[in-house]
């Protein structure tokens, strides 16, 4: 059997099972020479000279005819280098009707007989190997492929990718990955590379090895960036193996090259920005989408713009998104969260006209609701309105979840204006008692 040769630098893409591949057939040297004897027979060779040019002609007749004298040579001579050559005529024939079990049988005759140069010979193996996978029979047309390249030198890439198709129809995967690999390497057509990397990265996929198939992936989209099914496997290959980091930076890279030209694609580049703790940059892909006009100015995607602005800490831009999901939307939400927002800035000014608003605008949660009223009242309160914060605490009291808290602060308030008049009081007895003093003070003088 033929030694295998290392297969040396031929490619940058290396996988575990890659490392391991070597060259099948000879690359150099040159067939054995041998003596053709030639037909023997004069006649023999009249009729199978006589169905060549029947078949050169052409016509179902003329095959007809030209198969029936090629017969007659095959029943009445025991020439092997005239059998040689009939057998050969009636393995295409049969191969052509698709009857491959005397496919194989004619070819396999041609084999056997060993009459015709070692290139015939070899072509005759390759027959065979066509014939079994005809028949699906995929294990025997694996053999006789096998035994093709241990005497065929420097085949043609075809060969080497004609058994990786044979191993990849038996679900042999493992196998089939390095005479794919070799013909990659060895094909010069950027077509025939592409239809390889196709299959390298399906065996690898099949195989289960996830990091050979992002090498695979890497180099097609470095040979075929233009193609956005090869990022769009690159980007999911990631993803599946958990690997958010990589994923995200194939898919920034795709948007910073113009692949992405899809509504979906702009926002699941910024949910992955978002995921992997930047925020504000999703923000600003979704808003490029919409500078581009690919995505539309949606209630759901400014909706997206300002929670991302939101979790980013832009404070006062998440307050302008917000404001321009709520001048798009029916929904008391937007004008709620602006309310909050302002709450927290303590602009209580701003933050009880959005509650207010977003009461008015309805939709809210019960307890959103009642939580708008409990900060219209703390904020009145805050500014010095206390019957308007009364008034307002009151209708929070209607909500279970708030009716605690809205009870107390009425109890604070109204605990401070019980304090405040009783002191006023104090502070008028006090004013009159000091008043009764210096009238009667002022009467014993006079």
């Amino acid at each position: 059997m033929l030694a295998l040769l290392p297969i040396g630098e031929l490619s940058a893409l290396s996988t575990k099972y890659t490392g391991n591949c070597s060259i099948l057939a000879k690359e150099s040297g040159e067939y054995p020479k041998r003596q053709v004897s030639g037909f023997k027979n004069p006649g023999a060779y009249k009729k199978v000279t006589t169905a060549n040019q029947l078949l050169a002609d052409g016509g179902a007749a003329n095959k007809a005819q030209a198969k029936a004298l090629l017969l007659e040579v095959k029943n009445s001579s025991s020439d092997k280098f005239a059998l040689s050559v009939v057998n050969q005529y009636l393995a295409r024939f049969a191969f052509e009707a698709n009857d491959f079990n005397k496919t194989v049988q004619y070819a396999k005759e041609v084999v056997n007989l060993d009459a015709l140069p070692v290139n015939s010979i070899l072509q005759m193996k390759k027959q065979v190997a066509w014939a079994y996978l005809g028949k699906k029979d995929y294990k025997n047309a694996i053999n006789w492929m096998k035994q093709y390249f241990e005497q065929v030198i420097k085949p043609p890439v075809s060969d080497y990718k004609a058994l990786a198709q044979l191993y990849y129809q038996d679900n042999d995967f493992r196998n089939a990955i390095c005479p794919a690999y070799i013909a990659l390497n060895k094909t010069t057509k950027i077509k025939e590379k592409e239809s390889l990397y196709k299959m390298l990265y399906g065996l690898h996929y099949r195989l289960k090895d996830m990091n050979g198939t992002v090498n695979v992936l890497t180099e097609m989209v470095g040979h075929y960036p233009n193609n956005k099914d090869y990022w769009n496997q690159l980007f999911s290959i990631h993803y599946q193996k958990g690997d958010q980091a990589s994923a995200l930076a194939v898919s920034e890279l795709a948007y910073q090259k113009g692949i992405w030209k899809k509504e979906s694609e702009y926002k699941n580049v910024a949910s992955l920005h978002a995921n992997n703790g930047a925020p504000l940059r999703a923000a600003e892909r979704i808003q490029e989408g919409f500078q581009n006009g690919i995505v539309p100015k949606s209630e759901e995607n400014l909706k997206l713009v300002a929670r991302y602005l939101y979790a980013a800490k832009e404070r006062d831009k998440a307050i302008q998104a917000y404001k321009n999901v709520s001048a798009v939307s029916s929904k008391g939400e937007y004008s709620y969260r602006i309310g909050n927002m302002y709450f927290d800035m303590e602009d209580y000014q701003n933050a009880i006209k959005y509650f207010q608003q977003a009461v008015n605008k309805g939709g809210l949660k019960p307890v959103e609701r009642g939580n708008a009223y409990l900060q219209i009242g703390a904020g009145q309160f805050y500014l010095g309105n206390e019957n308007a914060a009364i008034q307002a605490l009151q209708k929070a009291k209607n909500v279970d979840r708030v009716r605690k808290n809205a009870t107390s602060w009425i109890a604070y308030i109204k605990q401070k204006q019980e304090v405040r008049e009783l002191l006023r009081k104090e502070a008028e007895a006090v004013e009159a008692e000091v008043a009764a003093e210096k009238a009667e003070a002022e009467a014993r003088v006079n």
